[in-house]
């Protein structure tokens, strides 16, 4: 039996003809008849695992760098995190937890704000997601008690924010974007559509729909083979322009899987790096069980510095998340498991659980990028001043 949201996919098609991958990719996940992240709930820690819910000590090391975010920035009396893409509220719980035993000053100027999207297939004008779409708000008070300051407000999505002082937090959350996928072919970039033959999705070949896909490669200097097939996540350029209309002052952390674009479009990706997670099992067909399964793809960094820099981000630091969470003081954490009282079972566990964050062959490879807005490019950040920080490009 078809779910919903294929059957509305295929009402698409039919209507309108072959579609992008991004606008299938976008109904697979937000499709509000029944897309994976607008319909799940809690579910989606069934499917797979975030740095966030694996261990709280991911949120007290980000909360060290937030209280520096917040000494750079003066002391400000309020100081804003907004966490885009915020879930279940995992990292939200463990930052506003570990604040409470950070300088009392700080925890008084937290004014913590969690929100996940709910883009409804609202597309912008170029034919694209449209990560202004709408997004759903909460505060995440402390488990142990409300932190001063922070209280319960509602918005229309990151557009309606405006004159923010402090940290715009985003983990796991690009990669989760619809993008544009492509095939080189006679030397040059025709898009991957998709339609229906019977009861089968299949792919197909065209001129692509929006100049910026073939634009984005010759801005990068990338010339793929014959054959090669990619990415393009044009929904970034939409999503750093809300960012910067957000932000007055401050910062935006992320955190997610990718790579520098001479790695991601080398010849290892030369199939691309779409991934689907269904249950905690991998797969790379995007066109089984949909709105079923994760669809993700590895995370363009290069371009969401270069986007930042035009729109008046400036790159203040990049590197891998093993060393940033080693800089921020993972190690102490580590050797606190060894205190008197705590048994030998449950340290071994907190043990195996912690190393999964800077393993890597796990989370440990991830890519931490901090901008930043109004503060120069000579900040220097805690968590990039370590041996390992790597260097922009």
């Amino acid at each position: 039996m078809k779910s919903a949201v294929e059957q509305e996919i295929r009402s698409l098609i039919r209507r309108d003809g072959r579609i992008t991958f991004a606008r299938f990719m976008e109904a697979c996940l937000y499709s509000p008849q029944g897309g994976f992240y607008s319909t799940r709930s809690d579910r989606v820690s069934a499917h797979f695992g975030t740095s966030a819910t694996i261990h709280p000590v991911f949120g007290a090391l980000i909360a060290r760098q937030l209280e520096q975010m917040w000494q750079l920035l003066g002391e400000p009396p309020v100081f804003h995190v907004v966490e885009v893409g915020s879930g279940d509220g995992s990292l939200a719980h463990s930052i506003t937890d570990a604040c409470r035993r950070m300088d009392p000053k700080f925890a008084r100027a937290l004014y913590y704000v969690g929100a996940d999207y709910e883009p409804g297939l609202v597309q912008s004008p170029a034919g694209g997601f449209d990560p202004s779409g709408s997004m759903r708000e909460a505060i995440y008070p402390s488990r142990s008690g409300t932190i001063p300051g922070i209280q319960r407000v509602r918005g229309a999505g990151l557009g309606a924010f405006r004159n923010i002082v402090g940290c715009i937090l985003c983990n796991e959350l690009i990669d989760n974007f619809p993008v544009h996928r492509f095939a080189i072919e006679d030397g040059r970039a025709r898009e991957i559509f998709v339609t229906t033959s019977g009861e089968s999705f299949v792919e197909v070949l065209g001129e692509p729909s929006s100049p910026r896909i073939e634009s984005r490669l010759a801005g990068l200097g990338l010339s793929p083979p014959e054959g090669y097939r990619g990415e393009i996540n044009l929904a970034m350029e939409e999503w750093i322009s809300q960012v910067c209309g957000a932000l007055d002052r401050g910062f935006v952390l992320t955190i997610d899987y990718g790579e520098l674009a001479d790695e991601l479009y080398s010849p290892e990706n030369a199939q691309g790096t779409v991934v689907c997670f269904n249950r905690h099992a991998i797969s790379g067909d995007p066109y089984q069980d949909v709105g079923q399964q994760d669809i993700t793809c590895q995370v363009d960094f290069t371009s969401l510095m270069d986007l930042g820099e035009r729109y008046g981000l400036d790159t203040v630091g990049y590197a891998r998340q093993r060393q940033f969470l080693a800089n921020l003081g993972f190690h102490e954490f580590l050797d606190a498991l060894e205190t008197p009282g705590l048994s030998a079972a449950r340290a071994e566990l907190s043990r195996m659980a912690m190393m999964t964050l800077v393993d890597p062959n796990e989370y440990g490879d991830f890519k931490v990028l901090a901008q930043a807005k109004g503060m120069g490019s000579g900040v220097e950040l805690l968590g990039f001043q370590g041996d390992g920080s790597e260097t922009p490009p």
